[in-house]
């Protein structure tokens, strides 16, 4: 493997090709969370037709913007490009048609500059986090042999993300404790007991993105009845002012309340956002008929402006 490694995160996930500066160091201690005004201003969706592409990822490679999504359509990370990353083309292109050894036993080899983080349900178990490296942005996609995280006893993990600082290398995921029931609405059958935790956690990684260094560490928890006892889809980005925030969405995905309402364009969301490293281009999907049990997310993208604390698409 060579040692310029690109890295690109589905499932709900930051992709850092894009030229940026060298940014600093990783704080634990001004994770801050921020106000989103959402209003209208040069959103552009639904993007493709409308088609299901849930949980965006966004990356720059060979020349154009890549967005990649959530199985779907019998493709385990379909692919659409755009030149501007406001109109997109859907490819026929699938990233990651084999999800590794460890979600269905077969053999597989791992090579290349680009590295995926992606979530599946493990063959024996809960969801987990994995890796597969590409030697080109569109892949496919080769899986490594073993998961990265796995988390059986609290519920499983999912939506991985990643950030890096210019000297070291994150991963950000959820617990999905949500999948245990407890109080939350957001699942089927009756909620009892008490809000289950759903950390969002953090741990530096080696330089080329394959294997964890340190301890895990919480940055975000749920704050139980007021948000549902749902967070989850975190994305790390570090302000020009010098502040680290986490996007996330909170609330039940099928709810009115998931994160905020777009009235102009008819979607609810944003969900799983993803914002390419110099904080200009934001993906997302939304859901155009929320009671429509039927109803896609939609690939919907825009343009972030940062004022203080208020975070701007414009």
């Amino acid at each position: 493997m060579t040692s310029l490694v690109y890295f690109l995160f589905t499932i709900g996930a930051v992709a850092a090709p894009w030229p940026s500066t060298v940014r600093p160091a990783l704080s634990m201690r001004n994770i801050t969370r921020m106000t989103i005004d959402m209003q209208g201003r040069a959103l552009s969706g639904p993007q493709i037709g409308g088609v299901n592409f849930p949980d965006p990822t966004l990356i720059w490679g060979d020349g154009s913007w890549k967005a990649m999504s959530t199985s779907s359509d019998g493709k385990g990370v379909p692919i659409a490009t755009s030149e501007d990353s406001f109109d997109w083309n859907l490819t026929p292109n699938d990233a990651l048609p084999d999800k590794g050894p460890w979600v269905d036993p077969n053999d597989q080899s791992d090579a290349g500059v680009y590295v995926m983080y992606y979530a599946a349900r493990r063959y024996s178990g809960s969801h987990c986090i994995g890796a597969a490296t590409s030697n080109t942005v569109m892949g496919p996609y080769t899986p490594q042999n073993q998961p990265l995280v796995c988390d059986d006893t609290n519920g499983g993990v999912i939506d991985p993300s990643g950030y890096d600082d210019g000297n070291d290398r994150w991963l950000v995921w959820k617990v999905d404790g949500n999948s245990k029931g407890g109080a939350t609405t957001c699942q089927p059958g009756i909620p009892s007991g008490d809000y289950i935790p759903t950390p969002i956690k953090i741990q530096r990684m080696t330089r080329d993105g394959l294997t964890l260094l340190d301890a895990p560490k919480t940055i975000l928890e749920n704050e139980g009845r007021s948000n549902d006892g749902v967070v989850e889809a975190a994305s790390l980005y570090k302000v020009p002012g010098g502040d680290f925030v986490v996007f996330y969405s909170a609330h039940c995905f099928s709810s009115d309340d998931y994160d905020i309402y777009a009235d102009h364009i008819g979607i609810y969301g944003p969900g799983h956002c993803d914002i390419d490293p110099n904080g200009v281009n934001m993906v997302f999907h939304g859901r155009e008929n929320p009671n429509d049990g039927q109803a896609a997310r939609v690939l919907c993208s825009a343009t972030l402006h940062f004022d203080g604390r208020n975070i701007q698409p414009y």
